[in-house]
């Protein structure tokens, strides 16, 4: 998307259809799951506009029925594979407290990913995990005590020496902004941007090595891409 989104605000709906940009099986690539077979059920629409984002979640126009989309998870979902990643976009922009609760009666564990910029009232649940990556200088106040990880995209150049984290905005390029900080205690990934450059994003590659080794966080990739996988 890059920045040319449109910003999409949270829905007001019973979760009974969601906006759906796809829907397939691969490997979790990053963080708390990385290397783990899932289904992504990516869900359409960004509240956000990250100038440095390349994921589409605009170009479809798929939305099914609750039954139809449990139906077309299950369709793709071998028996090996028990991980639902719920991610966007924003996926909390939607009501998909119907599909998770879904997802949770069949036995499966469902990881949301999100930018913490927007709640949602989801069951409590040990199967159910929160994946926050902050975009924002400030976490709902409702999301923060749900969170299960906080992972960070980080850029040469563009951290806090205090504590490795960003100061850029991801909504205007070389913006300042100090990014939401995670909840103390919590679990702490790095991730290098992916700038579209090899030598930038090398650059990036090295800075989160030695800002995970500095401040014991923990260096995750972009699995999937390495692989040529979605």
């Amino acid at each position: 998307m890059y920045g040319n989104n449109p910003m999409r605000p949270q829905e007001d709906s019973d979760g009974q259809k969601l906006w759906v940009q796809e829907v397939f099986y691969t490997l979790q690539g990053e963080a708390i799951f990385a290397g783990q077979p899932a289904v992504f059920v990516r869900l359409g629409g960004c509240n956000l506009r990250c100038y440095w984002c390349d994921t589409d979640f605009e170009s479809s126009t798929y939305n099914p029925s609750l039954d139809e989309l449990v139906a077309h998870v299950e369709s793709v979902r071998p028996a090996v594979c028990d991980l639902i990643v719920i991610t966007g976009g924003e996926p909390l922009r939607q009501n998909i407290n119907p599909f998770v609760t879904r997802l949770l009666e069949k036995g499966l564990r469902v990881q949301i990913e999100t930018s913490g910029s927007l709640n949602l009232d989801l069951p409590e649940h040990p199967r159910l995990f929160f994946l926050c990556s902050p975009k924002t200088t400030k976490l709902h106040p409702g999301i923060a005590p749900r969170i299960s990880a906080f992972k960070y995209v980080v850029a040469l150049g563009e951290t806090d020496p205090q504590d490795g984290l960003p100061v850029m905005s991801t909504q205007k390029r070389d913006m300042a902004a100090r990014i939401a900080r995670p909840v103390e205690g919590s679990r702490v990934y790095v991730m290098p941007r992916d700038d579209q450059d090899p030598e930038r994003n090398r650059a990036n590659m090295q800075e989160c090595a030695r800002i995970a080794m500095t401040f014991g966080y923990t260096l995750t990739l972009q699995t999937h891409k390495l692989l040529g996988i979605n």
